[in-house]
């Protein structure tokens, strides 16, 4: 709720940038680009949590050898840099998605929870308990634990994956790198 009160604060017609939005018809409180906006400024750092020891753990070799070779950034981030990282960055993006489908909070202050516009699954699931609508606030709550399973079954296959790509590779690694008997 404090990101959305900071989002208020800067972006409503009153806030530090509200007279430049005004001017340009731009709104971000009230409308889909707030609620965006807040929600990715709420579940980004999930992604960052996973990338960064990711990426410290890869290093920067291969980027420097590429850019040695001639690659440009683009060629470097896409052939270099997103297949080092490709699973931290799935996982990552799957802890993304799970907060942003219970995101209540943020958004919850820059919504003006307008059905079918600025209306989040979680702000509908309030709007109807508040309604006494509690089969139909059960029905979208359900439907939210099912999105909620079927992202941990998707979690679940994905470390498997990842713990056979790292035991392929171990096992691959083994293999090309001599053994030294002792004598």
């Amino acid at each position: 709720m404090v990101a959305g009160l900071i989002f208020v604060l800067l972006f409503s017609l009153q806030g530090y940038f509200g007279p430049w939005l005004r001017a340009h018809h731009l709104k971000i409180i009230f409308a889909t680009s707030g609620l965006i906006l807040a929600t990715a400024f709420v579940t980004c750092p999930f992604v960052a949590r996973e990338l960064i020891p990711v990426m410290q753990a890869v290093g920067t070799e291969e980027e420097i050898a590429a850019l040695s070779l001639g690659a440009n950034g683009w060629q470097i981030f896409w052939r270099v840099t997103v297949p080092n990282i490709k699973w931290g960055l799935l996982y990552g993006v799957i802890l993304c998605n799970t907060r942003a489908m219970g995101e209540f909070g943020a958004v919850y202050v820059v919504s003006d929870h307008i059905a079918g516009k600025t209306d989040t699954m979680p702000l509908r699931v309030e709007k109807l308990f508040q309604e006494y609508n509690l089969p139909g606030a059960f029905a979208l709550a359900s439907l939210l634990t099912l999105l909620a399973l079927v992202t941990l079954f998707v979690q679940v296959g994905l470390e498997r994956k990842m713990r056979g790509d790292a035991v392929k590779a171990l096992q691959s690694t083994s293999e090309r790198v001599p053994i030294k008997e002792s004598a």
